[in-house]
């Protein structure tokens, strides 16, 4: 181990017991996205950079802003004994952490001497599923049903969050540098995520990590009161269930052809995975929006932030 990396492991674990400690919810939430962007270095210094995009653009960026949202709802400045659980229930936890965590160890102990095997086994294999670049392959070839169940269990969890009692919101002032600033950098977040889902194919990127940064491009809209509503829009119960719907659809009629269930006929293996990556980059930015749960409320349903004469009318829907 470098001293790099050897300062780096130390900087991720003081950070992580930084962000725990902290006597906060701000604070902790600070400490919490410094050590995700740590951790996607970290990350990128083992050789996965799809892995360090996705924790920068997701772990980091995504959770982080979720985490601040929650933590402006609890107050930044309280106390860390409002916040902080009784010291058995404290040690009590920290014992189950610690359990898991010896078994973790163990279990990436037992799985290290395989990893070489593993690499040489997907190598071998990408020239039959008939796509490039390894993780792409893994994800909707080799480990196709795990992907799969991930998104359901996404989806899942948006229902879930929808079902909750909508928190009164003011909808924001709209602030014109910030409005100037995001009317050049949502649509070239947008070109950044249609980037990264075609480059998935090739190099690093996919729907995961293109789904994120479309996400945050919304957001920003959001935010900066642009045209656009994120909820009444972006976040419809089609676009959240299209990455799921179009998987199955694809898995099943190209599995009828292939003769199993989430297998590619040959020469069609390449469009079929991108159909699916790009209806998972929908539904995967729509989600994401849809967990910061900005809905007006009643009385404010009809507001707009936007200058006079720039709010569309009742009678033609939100925009």
């Amino acid at each position: 181990m470098s001293p790099i990396d050897a300062l780096l492991a130390a900087a991720l674990v003081a950070l992580a017991a930084a962000a725990l400690f902290a006597r906060a919810a701000g604070t902790g939430v600070v400490l919490f996205i410094a050590f995700g962007l740590l951790l996607a270095l970290a990350w990128a210094r083992l050789g996965a950079a799809d892995v360090a995009l996705a924790e920068a653009a997701i772990g980091a960026g995504v959770a982080g802003a979720l985490l601040l949202d929650a933590a402006a709802q609890f107050g930044r400045d309280a106390p860390s004994r409002a916040l902080s659980p009784p010291r058995s229930q404290a040690l009590a936890v920290a014992a189950l952490a610690a359990v898991f965590g010896a078994a973790l160890l163990l279990a990436a102990l037992a799985v290290e001497p395989l990893a070489g095997a593993a690499t040489e086994g997907v190598a071998a294999s990408l020239a039959q599923a008939d796509i490039v670049h390894p993780v792409t392959a893994v994800l909707l070839a080799f480990r196709a049903y795990d992907t799969l169940l991930e998104i359901a269990v996404l989806l899942i969890a948006v229902v879930a969050a929808q079902a909750a009692p909508a928190a009164a919101r003011t909808p924001p002032a709209r602030d014109p540098l910030l409005a100037s600033v995001a009317g050049f950098t949502v649509p070239l977040a947008v070109l950044v995520a249609v980037y990264l889902l075609w480059a998935g194919a090739t190099r690093t990127g996919g729907a995961f990590q293109a789904g994120a940064v479309l996400a945050g491009a919304v957001l920003l809209a959001r935010l900066a009161a642009l045209p656009l509503d994120p909820q009444h829009r972006f976040t419809r119960p089609g676009v959240l269930a299209a990455g799921l719907a179009v998987f199955i659809a694809v898995g099943l009629a190209a599995g009828a052809a292939a003769g199993a269930v989430l297998a590619y006929p040959a020469g069609w293996t390449g469009a079929l995975v991108l159909a699916i990556e790009a209806a998972l980059m929908l539904s995967i930015a729509a989600a994401l929006v849809a967990l910061f749960g900005w809905r007006l409320p009643p009385a404010q349903a009809g507001a707009c932030p936007a200058p006079a004469g720039a709010c569309p009318r009742a009678s033609g829907g939100t925009s």
